[in-house]
């Protein structure tokens, strides 16, 4: 029997370049949104520690503001990657639910979705913090 081009569009394919490119960046950026966001943490501590050691406000760094904002970025990112591959392979004729290729990068969706929040927190804290300390630049932290 001759298959029509309609015939062959509608039978299911398998697994494609498209799976497995879709497997790599979801995991990629929901772990480069975890490690700002604890970068993000651990120079933050670090600035406390320095002025409280220099008795006196300095400037939030502009680091803070780069991890701040690149875990928030990297989340979305997560999210919006996901969401399009997931379109995109469904599109395809591909079951965007079954398999590793699909699995994986769906926990990391997940993961990426806890992180959005916490990193927006962190843009705002940094963002509150420079507020602070710019208000305050120079003059001493500690009494006595």
């Amino acid at each position: 029997m001759i298959e029509t081009g309609a015939q062959l569009n509608a039978q299911p394919r398998h697994p494609s370049r498209l799976q497995w490119a879709r497997a790599l960046p979801v995991p990629v950026l929901s772990v480069a949104a975890i490690g700002c966001f604890s970068t993000s943490l651990s120079l933050s501590s670090a600035h406390i520690h320095h002025q409280s050691d220099a008795c006196r406000y300095m400037a939030v760094p502009w680091t803070h503001f780069v991890s701040a904002y690149g875990g928030l970025l990297a989340a979305a990112l997560a999210l919006l990657v996901h969401v399009l591959m997931s379109r995109a392979a469904r599109r395809g004729g591909l079951r965007p639910t079954s398999g590793w290729q699909t699995w994986v990068p769906t926990l990391f969706a997940v993961i990426a979705g806890f992180m959005v929040p916490l990193t927006a927190v962190v843009v705002a804290l940094t963002h509150k913090d420079a507020a602070e300390t710019a208000a305050n630049l120079g003059k001493p932290l500690c009494e006595g």
